[in-house]
């Protein structure tokens, strides 16, 4: 389950007065926060790095690891 659709299931609770529905909401807001959820880069992004770099008459290893972790800690904030 996402985290938003846990967020989701805990706002209808909230709107709720079912007691059942509530204790849901707090199981699944649980797990929700205790599963990581990792956002890979898409073929199309990572064509955009390399191509980025086609530009340039050369470039080290370590400027496309850090162009790709730069993308990826912006993906999974």
């Amino acid at each position: 389950m996402t985290k938003d659709e846990a967020l989701k299931i805990a706002l209808e609770a909230l709107t709720d007065f079912d007691y059942d529905k509530r204790i849901n909401a707090i199981k699944v807001i649980k797990e929700a926060l205790e599963t990581k959820q990792w956002v890979g880069l898409t073929p199309n992004e990572l064509n955009e790095i390399f191509n980025s770099f086609k530009t340039w008459n050369s470039f080290q290893l370590a400027d496309v690891y850090c162009a790709i972790e730069q993308k990826l800690k912006g993906k999974n904030i």
